[in-house]
């Protein structure tokens, strides 16, 4: 397979989530960039999944419908079928943040020895409300939406870890990439729906874990960030038996 430059593979996992992944497929369709493979995961939807899939398959490269053992295993899924020399991995209910995203990432020429391109993101609340967050490597705050990495990391590094309930194995992933290989960019990549798993208390436990071991946070830091979390959770209890 002859090897196209700034070929990026966009990966998008799903399970019965219809209208949100509608929303993503649309936002990739319309980008004036051409080099796009388009993969999509989905983990054998029950819904209208596979209506929403039938309706744009002659956009979409490749589809893969059936069982799979969670987010990290669709992942690995979508990039042993990717092509491309850069993976892009938008879930279902994130977007691209404008149809010429793309276009202006790789318009600007990217240094060989950089193989981690990553922007802050937008976070888009229920309301319709949106907030920017920032991101940062040194910090060990990258965010998965708004990373384009070069796919031939994962022979180096590995592929995503698949255990449950572990849900930070792309920070994982990210983390043992030497640091010099990242490159902040000032385009800001996609708009991120706020929810899922990663929001949950559990997974900001094992973000904290992996903080710690990658030396991104010292234990008291983090000892301190739990014990606020814990206090701000039991006032939330006492206010709710209150009322």
């Amino acid at each position: 397979m002859e090897k196209i430059k700034d070929k990026i593979s966009i990966i998008t996992i799903c399970y019965n989530c219809a209208s949100d992944l509608e929303r993503t497929i649309k936002s990739v369709l319309v980008q004036t960039y051409s080099e796009i493979e388009y993969i999509i995961v989905d983990g054998g939807s029950t819904d209208h999944t596979p209506q929403v899939l039938d309706k744009y398959k002659d956009s979409i490269e490749c589809i893969i419908s059936e069982p799979d053992e969670g987010i990290y295993d669709a992942l690995n899924k979508g990039i042993r079928k990717a092509s491309g020399e850069w993976i892009l991995c938008l879930n279902a209910g994130d977007v691209l943040r404008n149809d010429h995203v793309l276009t202006d990432v790789f318009s600007n020429e990217i240094p060989a020895h950089i193989s981690f391109l990553y922007s802050d993101y937008v976070l888009t609340y229920e309301n319709g409300k949106t907030e920017t967050r920032s991101c940062d490597r040194s910090k060990g705050i990258v965010h998965h939406q708004n990373s384009i990495y070069r796919r031939d990391l994962h022979e180096t590094y590995g592929y995503y870890i698949v255990t449950h309930p572990y849900i930070v194995s792309d920070l994982l992933f990210f983390l043992a990439i030497p640091e010099n290989k990242f490159l902040k960019i000032n385009t800001i990549i996609a708009n991120v729906q706020f929810g899922g798993v990663s929001n949950g208390q559990w997974c900001t436990l094992q973000r904290w874990a992996a903080h710690i071991i990658y030396g991104k946070e010292t234990f008291p830091s983090v000892f301190r960030q739990y014990a606020l979390m814990k206090i701000k959770n039991l006032v939330k209890l006492i206010l709710h038996i209150k009322h």
